[in-house]
């Protein structure tokens, strides 16, 4: 089961530098560099602190990494191959299409 490493702070799902929601997506159409990506299931904890911590948090393990990253190496039919991802920031953001998908690699054409 996939693993995701996150450093985006106030996100509600961030539990321990571990996300905690059942399944995220990582979107970024035409993405050349990391911070064209993003972490769609980013939810900012100021006005989404009361989420429930799901079982996920207790294994630090989510069902599946969702992939519409279509020039990256690691998306295999919408999925990420890799069983372990980094996401962060390059500042505290307050929607999801500021955060990046940390261990995005560019397909080589």
């Amino acid at each position: 089961m996939p693993k995701i490493n996150c450093s985006v702070e106030n996100c509600s799902y961030n539990q321990g530098k571990y996300c905690c929601a059942s399944i995220i997506n990582v979107e970024g159409k035409g993405a050349n560099i990391t911070e064209t990506t993003c972490c769609a299931t980013f939810l900012d904890r100021m006005g989404y602190s009361n989420l429930q911590v799901d079982a996920a948090c207790h294994s630090n393990e989510l069902d599946a990494i969702l992939c519409k990253v279509d020039t990256c190496v690691y998306n295999k039919d919408r999925h990420c191959s890799l069983q372990e991802i980094e996401v962060g920031a390059l500042t505290k953001p307050e929607v999801y299409t500021q955060t990046d998908c940390l261990s995005f690699d560019r397909k080589s054409y």
